[in-house]
């Protein structure tokens, strides 16, 4: 959380906006005989908000574009990381169930990571 003494420290007239690195995981998902890792991380926003940040998008060939929920705020670290999960699971799951076998081409990588 970012502290009364941060926030203080970050008020100046050029500052518009600061936002702070929360937490960082790891995750490896299932891709043909292999296991691929993607990286998720939580920020704070000057405001108390949190949002994610990942690696990897995700695109299957059941789900061709390219949801991004990043740009989405949260009220707490959990639920951005909820949203993190959800976002890239559901899509993968529906892919799975449909008798697509997971493959590493389905993570594409965030630019702005």
């Amino acid at each position: 959380m970012i502290s009364d003494h941060e926030a203080r420290a970050l008020q100046h007239s050029r500052i518009l906006e600061f936002h702070k690195f929360f937490s960082e995981f790891q995750l490896w998902l299932e891709a043909g005989a292999e296991r691929f890792r993607m990286k998720l991380r939580i920020y704070e926003t000057n405001d108390g908000r949190f949002y994610f940040v990942q690696s990897h998008y995700v695109r299957t060939p059941v789900f061709d574009g390219s949801f991004n929920a990043t740009h989405l705020t949260h009220s707490t670290p959990h639920l951005a990381l909820t949203t993190a999960i959800d976002s890239i699971t559901t899509y993968y799951e529906d892919a799975v169930n449909e008798g697509h076998e997971p493959s590493a081409e389905w993570f594409v990588p965030n630019d702005l990571f």
